[in-house]
């Protein structure tokens, strides 16, 4: 039995250089079009789908954090939950403008034609730009201080 989990041996895929369906790292050639696949070259393609994968992902987290911000500014008029609704959207209004301006760093240089990659930068225009209102113009108060 392995002692612990090694990333390594994680199935690296990318698409296909001929029909763009998604093939392992491994594969001498495509099992759907037969075309040859180089593997240098597939290491890189799969790297680069893989950097794509993330962004979209983190773009995905991004706007999941700037919905949970409207529960939390409800909860705070709740007694008994307010305390929690209050850390929350204090911690979520300062959160996603600095998991935004990470996006951005991190990905914003990416270069391809990837429609999700181009869903994903939208999204995380949106969300920059709602965060950026938000923390601007939302204040809270706690404990007489203004956050």
């Amino acid at each position: 039995m392995p002692s612990g989990f090694s990333l390594s041996n994680a199935v690296e895929v990318l698409p296909c250089p001929n029909c763009n369906e998604t093939i392992n790292t491994s594969m001498q050639q495509c099992p759907f079009c037969s075309v040859p696949i180089d593997h240098a070259a597939a290491e890189a393609s799969a790297a680069e789908t893989s950097k794509i994968s993330r962004a979209c992902s983190d773009a995905s987290y991004l706007r999941i954090m700037l919905g949970i911000l409207i529960p939390f500014g409800v909860l705070i008029f709740f007694p008994f939950l307010g305390l929690a609704g209050l850390i929350g959207f204090v911690f979520i209004k300062y959160a996603v403008p600095i998991m935004a301006i990470r996006w951005w760093i991190k990905y914003g240089r990416i270069k391809t034609a990837d429609t999700d990659l181009s869903k994903a930068r939208k999204t995380t225009i949106w969300v920059s730009a709602i965060s950026l209102l938000v923390l601007l113009f939302v204040r809270v108060t706690v404990f007489g201080l203004r956050l």
